[in-house]
């Protein structure tokens, strides 16, 4: 009974930290004394992306929210036949908290070298830079994979099929964002940013054969 009620109290414990640390770099992105309307956030939202992916995003965040709080807190509200195992299996949730201990790190390393133009929206900032350093280095878009993993290693941790369809239609909604926001860096870099697409992948780092190394 302790051992499962120490699981549910660290599994919040990482998320809210989680959370907090991309707030973090969120807020410190923002520009001094900026201060918008719903009506302007709003507006910046959809400039890009369909008005219904932001709405199911924006839904799906507080799914997240809700869920990892009622499972924590209020267990008795979780209905019993959406875990998907009854009974508790440590070397896995043992393996999920690993992997959110990790991915706290990793959206701390994302934050660093994104610096200023940390978004929670697809936009072009004022002097707005193609970033190419650390995890950018090899993947285009490690705030996604993070986000992922990260997710991965608390459903391992609940074993829970709600929290599985929260993140699957999370997928659908990254998969279509990426595709944006590349079309996005290429109209304001250009060849540069096709450069970049040749050198680092999507959200898994290029294999490059040994012969392609030495003519780069």
């Amino acid at each position: 009974m302790y051992e499962d009620l120490f699981l549910r109290l660290l599994l919040l414990l990482l998320f809210l930290i989680f959370m907090g640390v991309r707030a973090y770099f969120g807020r410190k992105a923002r520009p001094p004394g900026q201060k918008r309307t719903r009506q302007e956030r709003w507006a910046e939202q959809v400039k890009y992306e369909s008005k219904w992916l932001v709405i199911l995003r924006i839904g799906l965040v507080y799914a997240m929210i809700v869920f990892v709080l009622v499972w924590s807190l209020f267990p008795f509200l979780i209905p019993p036949y959406s875990q998907i195992v009854l009974i508790n299996l440590p070397w896995i949730q043992g393996i999920g908290l690993i992997i959110c201990i990790t991915m706290i790190f990793g959206i701390m390393w994302v934050g660093i070298h994104l610096g200023r133009q940390v978004s929670g929206t697809l936009e072009i900032k004022e002097g707005h830079n193609l970033v190419t350093s650390g995890p950018y280095k090899y993947i285009r878009h490690p705030m996604y994979l993070v986000y992922f993993i990260f997710n991965l290693g608390l459903f391992l941790m609940t074993l829970n099929l709600i929290l599985l369809i929260i993140i699957l239609l999370g997928l659908v909604v990254v998969a279509s964002r990426m595709r944006v926001e590349e079309e996005m860096m290429i109209e304001q870099f250009g060849d540069e940013y096709r450069k970049y697409m040749r050198q680092a992948g999507r959200l898994f780092p290029l294999i490059r054969r040994k012969d392609e190394e030495e003519n780069k």
